[in-house]
């Protein structure tokens, strides 16, 4: 493989820095260090909202903006860079549609600094104080509908095939909107043209770099397009085989393993 030159490093969070754990270990905030050291910028993009991102962007320290809400949001310190809201209202119809249907049918608003469900499920009660939102129920009225949000995000927590048609539902629409499945479980829906790779582009530019001084870290299909579109993407082990495919270099370990097993090969020279 031909050698980069890589001078920023982006990376997705949860199943590639983190499976579980509130925090990053030490070993990769010691491989950020030594990014740092060698000049080399490191950041994140990520499909959570930046008040739930806080705490790794300060155990990171990082030094400059990362993505968020998968391309919607370019966030750094406490400020907004970018943010391009979504219109709950061209939602309403379709998702209502499913509500009804099945009454376990999870639809969370996400804000700011809280997400916020439109009723109370079992999904919802069993997470009340697990993220910061989860008790504020909104109610499913109109007026609710009507409001800019960040992300609307559904799951189907019985995995019965409400997701597929939520997305065929979806696809009938004059657009406005952007959405990514996760299998049958859950997806998300952000501002249209919003997406991982829209939001690490805008990232590019503002740091004035190009893609091939860039190397992407990812493990699921919303990481396909920054994977494909940098310098040098990179897939953890315990990626999606679609994610694997399009990776210039799959690593043999998991999670942080992987991300600092990729980082070392290719910007230390260190043999794995």
């Amino acid at each position: 493989m031909e050698k980069k030159n890589i001078k920023m490093v982006v990376c997705d969070i949860d199943d590639t820095l983190v499976h579980k754990e509130l925090h990053l270990s030490a070993d990769i905030i010691n491989i950020i260090r030594k990014l740092k050291e060698k000049g080399i910028y490191f950041t994140f993009a990520t499909g959570r909202m930046p008040y739930r991102v806080d705490v790794f962007e300060k155990e990171a320290a990082l030094q400059i903006p990362y993505v968020a809400n998968n391309g919607s949001i370019l966030y750094s310190n406490g400020k907004f860079i970018y943010s391009k809201m979504l219109k709950a209202f061209e939602l309403r119809d379709s998702l209502r549609k499913i509500m009804e249907e099945d009454p376990e049918f999870t639809v969370i608003f996400s804000y700011e600094d809280r997400e916020r469900p439109i009723r109370r499920t079992p999904w919802i009660e069993a997470r009340l104080h697990k993220y910061k939102g989860y008790d504020e129920t909104l109610g499913d009225t109109d007026e609710v509908w009507n409001q800019e949000v960040h992300k609307v995000y559904v799951l189907d927590d019985n995995r019965t095939g409400l997701i597929s048609r939520v997305a065929k539902e979806l696809d009938k629409l004059n657009g406005g909107f952007s959405y990514f499945q996760y299998g049958e479980y859950s997806m998300e829906i952000v501002a249209e043209g919003c997406s991982k790779a829209s939001g690490v582009e805008r990232l590019i530019e503002y740091m004035n770099l190009t893609k091939d001084e860039v190397m992407a870290i990812g493990d699921h299909t919303n990481d396909i397009e920054i994977v494909s579109m940098v310098g040098l993407g990179v897939a953890v082990g315990n990626a999606t085989p679609k994610l694997k495919e399009v990776a210039d270099y799959v690593a043999k370990g998991e999670v942080e393993d992987g991300v600092i097993e990729a980082i070392n090969k290719f910007l230390f020279d260190v043999e794995v």
